[in-house]
């Protein structure tokens, strides 16, 4: 129930993977997940229906936390109890989780490339599981089975559950090894405020064995506040000396980045080097390293190299002689602001425009609005599209105290720091924008909504 979503259309999968017989609803599909599940022979229905429900007869049911309470299907599993239901992290953490090496990868951003990269780097030397939550691009799909004995790959979600589980997703998988790459305050609509945030990470941290491996980015203040930790074996990873290892010697360009990597100053990796952009692109890769090193797997730097990253990360769905239009699913300001940032750097000789779209609750916030200016220094222009009547509700801001999100008083303070802003009322617009550029531009549009879809129309 909510196949269509990235994560639980890769669930359905895997289970089908693991022998049962899977078929999906949804409200609506959208590509590129409702490609992947026909392409699987993945049988699904669009609309919720009960008598549909009730002559399918499942064996049971995994809910993800798209659905809640008033969808006509759940209210019936609710009120017959004839069909036991799941949340997938729930199921999946019983059925298969316990039973393997878990590695779970998990921070405010970069968990979609990190678990992908570890993956990808394990594959030289095992048949690893995995299931990641976006489309990695060296693989088909994001998910695999693997072998029993080699570990298993996730990317561990803070979100919530399910409607009926408002814990954090990663309490449900057992790590052994795990990697906490960053933390700020998101998913408002979860989470009170940072303290909270750092809370359920520091319990996370609590599972781990004696004998694990808790892999920290030392350069981020909120990640250390969670120590001491003297329960696991701690690793910290950045730039600053002061970790146990240490990135030195980073450069990038349009081409992607290279650096060192050092234990306790000795260097390890020589020459990384990786089409991707970014010093976050640097703790992502570092981060994936140190996991394979700690866990007695070296891997030739080289090989980093054939790492083609995940969809819809930096993505360019166009270039002419004039644009470079991009994709990007930030929709954090910590993550906006450093993609900004390096393509200041590698794209000296071009405009910078920043399109956005506030397509989740936090996004669409007041906390979110008050960051702005942070989020957009690095672009000469900013673009806002409206977001969703739907996404935020008068319970959402009776619960968190946190008003929707302006874009005229966005404006205003994008604005005073004497930046061109303009509010697009539709993908319509947004076309039209692009067609009356005439110098040398790169648009980067944000968002973790429909509008890469919207995109796809565009360049079509």
């Amino acid at each position: 129930m909510g196949i269509c979503g990235t994560a639980m259309a890769h669930v359905a999968l895997l289970l089908r993977e693991m022998g049962h017989s899977v078929s999906g609803v949804d409200g609506k599909f959208f590509d590129p997940i409702a490609t992947l599940l026909k392409a699987n022979s993945i049988k699904t229905y669009e609309g919720y229906d009960v008598d549909r429900l009730k002559q399918l007869a499942p064996d049971l049911a995994i809910v993800g936390n798209v659905v809640s309470r008033g969808n006509v299907e759940m209210e019936y599993l609710l009120k017959s109890r004839s069909i036991p239901f799941y949340s997938f992290p729930e199921f999946l953490g019983e059925q298969l989780f316990r039973k393997r090496d878990m590695w779970v990868v998990t921070g405010t951003h970069g968990k979609t490339t990190t678990t992908s990269l570890v993956a990808f780097l394990l594959k030289t030397v095992n048949n690893p599981g995995y299931l990641v939550g976006g489309l990695p691009k060296n693989f088909s799909y994001g998910c695999a089975l693997g072998d029993a004995s080699a570990p298993f790959v996730i990317e561990g979600d803070e979100y919530d559950t399910a409607f009926f589980d408002k814990r954090s997703k990663f309490f449900h998988y057992w790590p052994r090894t795990l990697i906490i790459n960053n933390l700020e305050f998101d998913h408002a609509d979860i989470f009170r405020d940072l303290r909270d945030v750092q809370r359920s990470f520091y319990q996370l941290t609590r599972l781990l064995p004696s004998d694990g491996h808790l892999i920290l980015n030392g350069d981020d203040e909120n990640v250390k506040a969670l120590l001491p930790c003297d329960w696991t074996q701690i690793h910290t990873v950045g730039f600053n000396a002061q970790n146990d290892w240490h990135i030195c010697n980073f450069s990038e360009n349009t081409s992607g980045i290279t650096f060192d990597l050092y234990k306790q100053n000795v260097k390890i990796y020589d020459q990384i080097t990786v089409p991707l952009l970014g010093e976050f692109n640097a703790h992502n890769v570092a981060m994936a390293c140190v996991a394979c090193y700690e866990n007695g797997v070296y891997i030739d730097p080289s090989f980093l190299k054939q790492f083609e990253g995940v969809a819809r990360r930096q993505k360019v769905v166009k270039k002419t002689d004039k644009l470079i239009l991009m994709e990007d699913f930030g929709h954090h300001t910590t993550a906006i602001h450093s993609t900004l940032k390096t393509l200041r750097h590698c794209y000296q000789n071009y405009k910078i425009i920043a399109c956005f779209e506030p397509a989740c609750n936090t996004s669409a916030s007041s906390y979110f609005q008050e960051k702005a200016s942070f989020a957009f220094e690095n672009s000469d222009e900013v673009w806002l599209l409206p977001a969703k009547e739907n996404l935020y509700s008068d319970r959402f801001v009776h619960e968190n105290g946190l008003p929707k999100i302006n874009l005229e008083e966005v404006k205003a303070l994008l604005e005073e720091s004497k930046r061109k802003v303009e509010i697009l009322q539709d993908y319509n617009a947004l076309l039209q924008n692009l067609h009356d550029l005439t110098e040398k531009t790169l648009v980067c549009c944000f968002s973790n909504g429909r509008l890469s879809s919207a995109l796809a129309r565009i360049v079509a």
